[in-house]
């Protein structure tokens, strides 16, 4: 990805006010997922001068800059556009209002370009520098395609931005360049510096840790091609398998398909298994008639409560995991014949965790003819056996292979400590490297947790709620040793794994957490038995971390090696 100026992470930081400007936030991530990072953007800039005449002020959206091929100055307009007897117009795509622009949009980057020039001749390139150098300006129309005729001040089509320019702009931004000034060299990196220094003066390249993980391709999610035709085909067939990595965006095209079917007016089900994953996605789609989002236990009892079927919980260990494994999915059966709920569409999420009686309770459901799908990862296998499990119907699924949650770094880390195959590709390449901390005894965790967790709100400038700590084992677990801990925190600590935003750093299990994500993950407590070394264990817990992960494991268990290979 580019180099941003002012820094910005395309994905995550979504316009907000009252002067949203989608249209140059899309062309901002068009830039950020097609070029490389020889490349410069500087955006939103502002300037003013005073001259003989006065003074002037202007804006240019965006300055694109590469070493090799040159400046291009792009002024960007949203929406519908029309000139008409030399005058421009605007139409906003969600108002419909149209006005006419007070400055023709070339026109706008003209100014802005002639100003560049003027200020870099007064810089140590010189006044000579424009001899040697690609620089030019166009206009970008990133929301419709470019068919009529071309204005006077446009020199051919090249010039002309659009639509159609936004999946791959680096080949149409070089030609731009390369047309402007076909004899134009290269700059060196001191002439580099001196248009940096010029554009952002106050670029600070030192930067903590949390600055480094906010510019990080941590979510929003963009969806890749394959997510993409994954989601069209679920719009096309009525019963249908997804299969992704973790951190493919199966829960986010899971959710966009529940959205689509209720807004064709179907009743839909959300579930799932993990309580945690369900309560995030129903706050999510909080006073939206027509969805229940409720994982398949919850919904054994609400049912229960609907049909007036006892649902009681024994305490017993063994009779306990009878209950959930076999009795829930029996209780289901019984209540869907003595009410009347039925849904259009069942969608569930994280369906490795779903055994094959689970599957027909959630058949006797469905409403005549009703939608079906489901989305898993067999190497998320935490609550069945990967050999035994099945999904719900014969069908060959749809394969998503992207990672657009974790970097590379951790994705690759995640899948040799759970002996998996790891992604073959990545919506983030670079980014911190995982790290490992040790301890020789239980007693020392607090101490190890506690440094940790200062240093990445102090020196690195991490917020709390950016970090949750999980462990396979529960926090008041003997082998974890951090409940007295956690007590003496608790103004800065909570068991609370969904909510978020509370300016508290989270703690739980990995099991709780799985579906889930977050900036900052620490794996804690990570130790030679079993579950805290199950490969699928290991594998769920790495891969909640969008950025940056740190494992806190004790002494012995072999995870350098891992990290060496």
């Amino acid at each position: 990805m580019p180099i941003f100026y002012p820094p910005i992470d395309v994905e995550t930081e979504t316009p907000s006010g009252k002067d949203i400007n989608y249209a140059e936030h899309e062309v901002l991530e068009a830039l950020d997922k097609g070029l490389d990072d020889k490349w410069h953007v500087f955006h939103r800039l502002l300037w003013r001068e005073v001259n003989p005449q006065g003074e002037k002020v202007g804006e240019m959206d965006a300055i694109v800059f590469h070493p090799s091929y040159g400046i291009l100055v792009l002024e960007v307009k949203g929406g519908a556009i029309r000139s008409a007897n030399g005058e421009w117009f605007q139409t906003n795509f969600r108002t419909g209002v149209e006005h006419k622009l007070k400055t023709p949009p070339f026109q706008q980057a003209r100014k802005s370009r002639y100003y560049i020039s003027d200020r870099l001749k007064r810089t140590a390139l010189g006044p000579e520098f424009e001899k040697n150098t690609a620089i030019t300006h166009t206009v970008w129309f990133p929301d419709i395609t470019w068919n009529g005729a071309f204005p006077p001040e446009v020199p051919n089509g090249a010039f002309i931005l659009d639509s159609r320019h936004l999946l791959d702009p680096v080949l149409h931004i070089r030609n731009i360049l390369k047309q402007s000034n076909p004899h134009a060299k290269p700059w060196d990196t001191k002439d580099t510096k001196t248009l940096i220094q010029l554009l952002a003066p106050e670029v600070n390249l030192l930067m903590p840790l949390g600055v480094k993980l906010d510019r990080i391709k941590n979510r929003l999610f963009r969806m890749t091609e394959s997510q993409v035709q994954a989601l069209r085909s679920l719009r096309q067939q009525k019963r249908l398998l997804v299969e992704g990595c973790a951190g493919s965006g199966k829960t986010l095209i899971a959710v966009s398909l529940a959205r689509e079917h209720l807004a064709d007016g179907k009743r839909v089900l959300f579930t799932c298994y993990n309580k945690s994953l369900a309560k995030v996605i129903a706050a999510d789609f909080e006073g939206t008639p027509g969805i229940d989002v409720i994982n398949f236990h919850e919904l054994a009892k609400v049912l229960c409560e609907k049909a007036g079927v006892p649902y009681v919980v024994p305490e017993a260990t063994d009779a306990l995991t009878d209950f959930f494994q076999n009795k829930c999915p029996e209780l289901i059966m019984d209540c869907s014949a003595k009410t009347a709920t039925r849904y259009d569409t069942i969608i569930v999420d994280e369906a490795i965790d779903f055994r094959d009686t689970w599957w027909t309770a959630l058949e006797a459901l469905g409403s005549d003819g009703f939608s079906y799908y489901a989305f898993y990862d067999r190497c998320q296998d935490l609550f069945t056996e990967k050999s035994e499990w099945k999904p719900p119907f014969d069908a060959e699924p749809i394969v998503l292979d992207t990672n657009v949650r974790n970097t590379r770094p951790i994705g690759r880390f995640a899948a040799r400590i759970g002996n998996v195959p790891e992604a073959p590709y990545y919506g983030v390449k670079d980014g911190p490297e995982p790290v490992l901390l040790t301890y020789s005894k239980p007693e020392e965790i607090p101490s190890v947790l506690g440094k940790l967790v200062k240093d990445l709100m102090g020196k690195d400038k991490i917020s709390p709620d950016s970090i949750v700590v999980l462990s396979p084992y529960k926090p008041r677990h003997e082998r974890l040793n951090i409940k007295e801990f956690l007590i003496q925190q608790e103004k800065l600590f909570t068991t609370d794994l969904v909510t978020d935003g509370q300016n508290k750093v989270r703690v739980g299990t990995i099991q709780g957490f799985k579906g889930l994500e977050a900036d900052v993950v620490i794996l804690c407590g990570i130790d030679g038995h079993p579950p805290a070394y199950k490969p699928s264990n290991l594998y769920v817990g790495a891969t909640r971390a969008r950025s940056m992960l740190y494992v806190i494991h004790e002494v012995g268990i072999p995870l350098r090696l891992i990290m060496n290979r």
